[in-house]
């Protein structure tokens, strides 16, 4: 087993989630400008 290859692997790994949680926090905040956490403006 070649150690360094799986230590790097799994950085990468680690980064590739950590890039998804970036953008998924970037898009909540987006959907928050839009849609605003006061709903009682909202029609019933």
């Amino acid at each position: 087993m070649n150690w360094n290859y799986l230590s790097a692997k799994e950085g990468a790994n680690k980064q590739v989630i950590s890039s998804q949680a970036d953008s998924l926090i970037k898009i909540s905040r987006i959907w928050a400008d839009f849609f605003p956490a006061n709903t009682s403006n909202q029609p019933i």
